[in-house]
Order: structure tokens, then sequence, then C-alpha cells
């Protein structure tokens, strides 16, 4: 924009001005205008460009497919600023009716909630009406651990039939650590002399880059004790490792994955893999009702049952609140409530 003045510099100076503030009153008006036209798919699109990033690999399939699949094509033609409480209660029962699970639902709403809230920040609406809205709740999955026998048997097949296997599992029996994390353990975070294990990062699979080693879920970082059993066994497990390496007349790198990938152990085996490997095992023996997630559960059901107290198991499971493991694990607690009247009994007569 320009204009020539015929006159003094200060004139010019404060026709520079004028033009300045008109532009400033254009610029103000063609973006309000914009706010108000501007659809709901328009912004998923936009805000999707930078979340998409910000999400772990294994979240972006998901969230995606949520946008993708659901709100786009059923709310994408609806002006943002105009979007209600009722739509989205609409397009929730909808989807319920056509036979998604709530969890699914659920996932959906976090979605939507997440982007309109962010639509809020940046000031494009005044308030999301995701945050009025109700969604259906996830139905709670009942957990079903296997019994010690189950896992016993388990635990001598893989012995035989896949050792490497046999030592993942057996780690995750008696750490109750995530799979993600088990992958992603190094030999240096395995300390043989002070029996315990420190989780540190955690492997997704997804987003089309391999293996990526990631902080842990809780982001914490957590040194778990492990058996003089399990010991013994990370111990004979390392010896073959090492002997592997000498073989391939390469020096051992206490940096390796446990679990790698390759022989070198450079890159991280997958999480899936060790999944499949495992659904191979207990279909040869009979199993099939068993998940690889379940050893989890197994650690800690047979802690709280035993009388373990909350905070050590949740400390094990890398839980960051003792109440998240009370909350998930709270029917395995056994049940005290005769030992609690006689221990009140005996501290009053004792008074």
């Amino acid at each position: 924009m320009s204009r020539t003045v015929h006159g003094s510099k200060r004139d010019a100076q404060a026709l520079a001005r004028t033009l300045v503030e008109e532009m400033e009153e254009e610029r103000s008006s063609k973006q309000e205008e914009d706010r108000w036209s501007l659809t709901f798919g328009d912004w998923l699109d936009e805000w999707w460009i930078q979340k998409e990033k910000t999400l772990s690999p294994s979240s972006v399939s998901p969230w995606r497919s949520a946008i993708r699949k659901y709100l786009q094509p059923r709310l994408g033609e609806r002006v943002l600023s105009e979007l209600r409480v009722r739509h989205l209660e609409d397009l929730y029962r909808q989807l319920l009716d056509e036979g998604l699970s709530p969890s699914r639902v659920q996932k959906i709403h976090t979605v939507a909630s997440v982007a309109l809230n962010d639509a809020v920040r940046r000031e494009l609406i005044a308030a999301s009406p995701a945050n009025q809205a109700r969604a259906p709740k996830g139905q709670r999955v009942e957990l079903d651990p296997p019994t010690p026998d189950e896992v016993a048997r388990l635990l001598e097949a893989a012995e035989v039939e896949d050792f490497a296997l046999f030592v993942f599992l057996a780690v995750a029996a008696n750490t109750g650590a995530r799979r993600g994390e088990l992958c992603a353990l190094r030999w240096c975070d395995v300390d043989l002399g002070g029996s315990f294990v420190t989780l540190a990062h955690a492997v997704a699979k997804g987003g089309g880059e391999g293996a990526v080693v990631r902080q842990t879920k809780t982001g914490a970082v957590s040194s778990v004790a492990v058996s003089e059993r399990v010991l013994e066994i990370l111990g004979k497990y390392r010896s073959e490792c090492e002997a592997l390496i000498a073989d391939l007349d390469m020096p051992f790198n206490n940096r390796r994955f446990v679990w790698g990938q390759n022989p070198e152990g450079t890159r991280p085996i997958y999480p899936d893999t060790v999944t499949a490997r495992f659904r191979r095992l207990r279909s040869r023996h009979g199993l099939d009702h068993i998940q690889l997630r379940q050893f989890r559960h197994y650690a800690a059901t047979q802690l709280l049952s035993a009388g373990v107290d909350v905070r050590t198991v949740a400390g094990r499971l890398g839980h960051s609140r003792p109440a998240t493991t009370l909350d998930r694990y709270a029917a395995f607690l056994p049940a005290r409530d005769r030992e609690a009247a006689e221990l009140l009994e005996a501290i009053h007569h004792a008074e």
C-alpha cells in the first residue's frame, strides 16, 4: 500500500498513521468474519496438524480415526461458534445406537474436548460445549488375571521353547512392569549385584517411525527389586547374549537392549513382536484366554492378596499415586473387617 503526499514530512507521517489504522480495522474485521464462518471440520484440520506431533505413535491412529470417521463426517460442516452441547450428545447417542462401545464413544468425546478447549484458548469460541456434554462412561473391564498354576505352565513351556521370551515373562511376572517398559530395558538398567531393574523408558510402535523409545507412561523413573530366581535367569540370559556377541567378534556394549531386535541389540524389540510370540506359545498349550498384559495384573493381585501394602504395590507398578492402584485392584484386597474390629477392641481394653 502506498500513497503520494504533496506536503510536509509531518503530513506524510499523519497519513501513514491513518493508513495503518485502516489496515488494522480491516484485518480485525476479516478475522472476525473468518471466526464466525470457520467450521468445526476446518478447525479440526488446522488443529490436527499441530496436535498430531505431540501424541505418542500409538495414540495417533485412534485419534485420527475419531476425527476422520466420526467427528468430521457428522459435525464437520457446522460452524464452530454454533456447535452446541446437544449436537455432541446427539452424536454420541447415534454412535451408541450404531453399535459402538461406550468406551469408544468416550474416546471420541475426549478428542472433541481437547480440540474445542484449544479453540477456546485461541479465542475462536468463548466456551467449549464439550465441557457440558455428557458422554457415556466407558465400561470397566473386569480383571481376570491368570492363576499361579497357569503362569507356571507358561513359564515352563517358554523356558524350553523360547528362552528369550521366558526371561521376558519371568521379569514381567516378578515386577509387574508394562510391556513397553520391558522392551526398552537395557543391560545398564539391570543391576545384577543390587538385584533390581530400573524402568526409565518405554517402547512404542507406530506412526511410521518403527520402534520409538520414549519416557514411561507416567514419566516416572522407578527402580524395582527382582527376586533371586529372576536375577539368576537374567544372569544366565546375559551370558548367552555375551557369547553371541563374542561369536560375532564384537565387544559387549552395556547400552544394548536386553531384548534386541537385532543380534547386536542396538534396536529394541517391538512390543507387538513380543505379543505375537506369546500368543503362539499360549496357543500351543491351550491357554488362549491369557493375555500378555495380564502378567501385570497377576503381579498386582498376587501381592495385594498376600497383604503387601498398597503403596509398595503402586511403586512396583509405576503408578504415580497409590489411589490409582487401589481403584484398579480394590476387589483383590483381602477382607479384614473382622481383624479391624478385634484390633480396636484390643486397643480399647489396653487403655
